[in-house]
């Protein structure tokens, strides 16, 4: 999706994302929450800069800030009209262009957040060449993408107007991208399993990051 697109659906892409996953849970938020705090889990409370790459209308950046509450946060995305949004939601963070931020270390965590299903495979690498070159030594990238092989998940994205150019990503893809890009220590883990009628089993969703029925999953990956 080229830049102007994204700043078409930038005054609808929240309600666009909350209605494609209703069913799954209404309140839109949990999904930003349940990926925030695995990032806490995995990095601890004590992070200092995190960088949301294609941070898009902010939606995101909320359940950053609750989890890391002292941490600098900024986000970055191609599309003018998202950040002006992202900007008023959140006037606590900092949004900019991706080309504004310094190719020098400078953040403790990178989140992607169903992003690179929109980046060309050409491009793929130089996103996370780009992603690398930021991270601080010993920092870690996240980047979470929709599981192609979940039937519900290809039906919700077939669907959703902003995921019209949509490639979905394999795991086994991302993870090799990682590599290349000189990420060490990259692992993968299923996520999102059980929506809320069944809330009462996701205290399991922990033990489930082997099995391939998640609506999403993550690659983490730590620069040397």
């Amino acid at each position: 999706m080229t830049k102007a697109e994204f700043d078409e659906f930038a005054n609808t892409f929240a309600d666009a994302a909350s209605q494609n996953t209703s069913f799954f849970d209404s309140d839109y938020g949990y999904f930003g929450r349940y990926r925030s705090n695995i990032v806490k889990r995995l990095c601890g409370p004590n992070v200092a800069n995190i960088l949301d790459f294609g941070c898009g209308v902010g939606l995101g950046i909320p359940p950053l800030r609750e989890a890391f509450r002292q941490c600098r946060i900024v986000g970055c995305d191609p599309s003018q009209e998202s950040l002006a949004l992202a900007r008023a939601s959140a006037p606590d963070c900092e949004f900019m262009e991706s080309s504004a931020i310094a190719p020098k270390p400078q953040f403790d965590v990178v989140t992607a957040v169903s992003v690179f299903h929109h980046i060309v495979p050409s491009d793929r690498d130089a996103a996370l060449r780009y992603c690398f070159e930021r991270l601080k030594p010993g920092g870690h990238l996240f980047v979470f993408e929709h599981n192609p092989y979940n039937p519900l998940t290809r039906h919700l994205v077939a669907r959703c107007p902003v995921d019209r150019d949509a490639i979905l990503l394999k795991p086994k893809e991302t993870v090799a991208r990682f590599k290349r890009a000189g990420f060490d220590r990259v692992a993968a883990e299923y996520c999102l399993f059980f929506p809320k009628a069944l809330a009462f089993l996701r205290p399991l969703e922990r033990s489930l990051g082997w099995l391939p029925l998640g609506g999403q999953y993550y690659v983490c990956g730590i620069r040397p």
